[in-house]
């Protein structure tokens, strides 16, 4: 396997092992490589996020199509990536992704570390941008795309379902990564665009999704009392008129994790002032 020899090649070269606490399992499959670049129809025109650039082996097939803005925390990585990459179409960062603060991209190409799954999708989420092809964790990119009544539907169904429509496109195999992951891996890939409406405040909304879904096996009715200490402030109501709003809603009787995105969507604009 060509990459997997090149991996081996850059180790000894630049004097690195996989780092397990930072969640590197690097790609040594190339047609997921070039699946990836497929589904993300890169032009010209495009800017390109990678997050967890690891060795460059993804990065440098994004260069070859756009502009391309390489994020990468490890420091020994980072240097690799100066030393070994073309310096065509590439910006290359030394941060930790959920805490920079980057240039404009439109679409995102990405292996990012498992580690930080839920954080870097709501974080691209409230930025935005076109489409985003992605490789997560299975189990995780399941949650993503559940539909209400699942049981892996949550918080974080909801929110990629409100922004974007979320594809698992297909399965990749652990083989496809040094070291070998321990868990299934599968290529999704998110198109931007809001189709249940638009929520008042997204801010607010968005800590709406959280407080409700703490009690995501109750009715609807008792799930939003329940989170009304977390969400008074923002609400703007005493909690008697809260409590009477509640009344007035037709699904009071539905349990949380049967609720649709787009009626959440409702549910939240009915309550906030």
């Amino acid at each position: 396997m060509a990459l997997f020899e090149e991996l081996n090649t850059l180790m000894v070269k630049h004097r690195f092992r996989p780092n397990r606490k930072m969640g590197q399992n690097f790609i040594v499959n190339e047609d997921i490589v070039k699946d990836l670049i497929n589904l993300a129809d890169l032009k010209k025109s495009d800017t390109v996020l990678e997050i967890g650039a690891g060795t460059g082996f993804l990065t440098r097939e994004i260069q070859k199509n756009s502009k391309t803005i390489a994020v990468e925390l490890d420091k020994t990585l980072f240097e690799l990536l100066q030393k070994e990459l073309p310096k065509k179409n590439l910006k290359l960062v030394n941060e930790n992704f959920l805490k920079a603060q980057l240039p404009k991209y439109n679409k995102i190409v990405s292996l990012p570390p498992y580690t930080i799954s839920s954080k870097l999708i709501q974080k691209v989420l409230e930025t935005g941008f076109e489409k985003a092809v992605l490789v997560l964790q299975r189990e995780f990119a399941e949650k993503l795309v559940a539909e209400s009544g699942f049981l892996e539907y949550n918080y974080l169904s909801v929110l990629t379902q409100y922004y974007s429509t979320p594809e698992i496109v297909k399965n990749v195999s652990p083989d496809s990564f040094f070291p070998i992951p321990n868990s299934l891996s599968s290529i999704v890939v998110l198109n931007y665009g809001k189709r249940f409406g638009v929520a008042k405040d997204e801010v607010k909304f968005r800590n709406f999704l959280k407080s409700v879904f703490r009690y995501q096996n109750k009715n609807l009715s008792n799930s939003l009392k329940c989170a009304f200490p977390f969400i008074k402030k923002e609400v703007g109501l005493k909690k008697t008129e809260f409590n009477e709003k509640i009344s007035l809603l037709d699904l009071n009787e539905f349990k949380t994790n049967l609720v649709f995105p787009e009626e959440f969507v409702k549910v939240f604009n009915s309550l906030y002032v």
